[in-house]
């Protein structure tokens, strides 16, 4: 419909609507000619469970494994935000997790298989808490990445605790970059000048649009094209080898060609923006170490090192990658980051880079089970449940804080 891909749904209750499930057509087939999750036994999607997505606690048909999982450690926090899907009027539980009891959701991640590399910690607002550098450092004892989402405003009245994180072990944080008015930020986050912000770009309240793909080339003049954007399965070959030289292997990221976009960004010393994938022919690439991660069981560690280092050469552009980064730099970069994935593994190419990547949220109306079946973000709730991301945000967040809360009410009115 006018290009567009289009959802339709049938309820009993509410009759047929239709809704936009991706603004482009073409960008839809593009991502989905990268999932290259599909050629795996992994991809084998189970019978659909009834009840679905109503029973995620107690459901056994998700093709994906947790390869972040997310813990909301409070309800509260120090903004008002209207597009928050976790903290709003109609719902004010007492929602906090004890320390004890996020201790032993991490546990319980930690001992699943295959282990989630990166647990990302949620709210509410994390920094409400003042033993989040505890928590943090509990996470990191058990050998997890650890991302932060948090709004910024302790980081920036008090940038001492971000020191202290960091030396608890903290890796990432997560901040949110809305606007470069301050009116903006008043309206939507009721309060102005905090760090999610960048920059005076004149351009950036144009990025609120559907057509991110289309918006991304727009905005950095064609240096950044719809066909540089790539969804996050495209990562599925890449693992199926990583896992050969693990310990305790990462999950597959097998999440749905529609979840979300991303690609790595260089930028050259003259400040221009080219996306990795001109330095290396993903198809080639891609289609090369893919027939090796087909036979990855029955291939010794050195053979799939020297696959990789051909399919490198191979597929490299080597008038680019001696101009911009040196003709061994690339290719020992791909080795390492197949050996011992990290961003240490990049070497000095990680001076120079950053990520670039766009998640495409379901609500209720563009609900997808399919896309809930592979969804790899997870949340785990107290009582040790993993659920995916949207469907904890559309339809168990409420019942599960309220569950919480009326036990520790018990709980306390028992104590007493």
């Amino acid at each position: 419909m006018e290009g567009k891909i289009v959802i339709t749904k049938t309820c009993l209750e509410h009759g047929t609507f239709s809704t936009t499930h991706w603004q482009s057509s073409s960008v839809f087939k593009f991502a989905e000619d990268y999932v290259f999750f599909k050629h795996f036994e992994e991809s084998k999607v189970s019978a659909r469970v009834d009840g679905c997505p109503y029973t995620c606690e107690k459901c056994n048909g998700h093709v994906s494994d947790t390869v972040i999982g997310v813990i909301d450690v409070t309800k509260k926090c120090d903004l008002r935000c209207a597009v928050c899907f976790s903290t709003f009027s109609d719902h004010m539980v007492d929602y906090e997790p004890s320390k004890d009891e996020l201790v032993n959701m991490l546990v319980f991640l930690s001992q699943r298989n295959p282990k989630p590399p990166a647990i990302l910690f949620s709210g509410g607002e994390p920094l409400e808490r003042e033993d989040m550098h505890e928590i943090i450092s509990e996470a990191h004892k058990l050998r997890f990445m650890t991302i932060l989402a948090t709004n910024g405003i302790h980081l920036a009245e008090f940038p001492e605790r971000a020191g202290e994180l960091k030396r608890k072990g903290l890796n990432i944080v997560y901040l949110q970059f809305d606007s470069f008015r301050d009116e903006f930020y008043e309206k939507v986050r009721g309060r102005a000048r905090f760090t999610g912000r960048a920059t005076d770009n004149p351009f950036k309240d144009a990025w609120r649009d559907w057509r991110f793909y289309e918006q991304v080339e727009a905005q950095t003049g064609g240096e950044i094209k719809t066909s540089d954007l790539f969804p996050l399965s495209v990562m599925s070959s890449p693992i199926k080898i990583i896992q050969k030289f693990m310990s305790k292997p990462w999950p597959l990221f097998s999440c749905s060609p529609h979840c979300g976009i991303v690609n790595w960004m260089y930028v050259s010393k003259s400040g221009k923006i080219i996306p990795i994938n001109h330095f290396v022919n993903f198809d080639r690439f891609f289609g090369s170490i893919l027939k090796t991660a087909q036979n990855v069981e029955s291939r010794s560690k050195f053979s799939l090192l020297a696959s990789l280092f051909m399919a490198s050469m191979r597929s490299l552009n080597m008038l680019l990658v001696t101009k911009e980064v040196g003709i061994l730099t690339l290719p020992k970069a791909i080795l390492k980051m197949h050996i011992s994935p990290s961003y240490q593994s990049l070497g000095s190419i990680r001076r120079r880079i950053f990520l670039l990547g766009c998640m495409a949220l379901m609500d209720q109306y563009n609900f997808d089970v399919n896309r809930t079946k592979r969804c790899v973000i997870h949340y785990t709730t107290p009582d040790l449940k993993i659920i995916p991301f949207c469907a904890y945000n559309n339809i168990h967040r409420i019942r599960t804080e309220e569950k919480y809360a009326l036990r520790a009410e018990q709980s306390t009115v028992l104590g007493n």
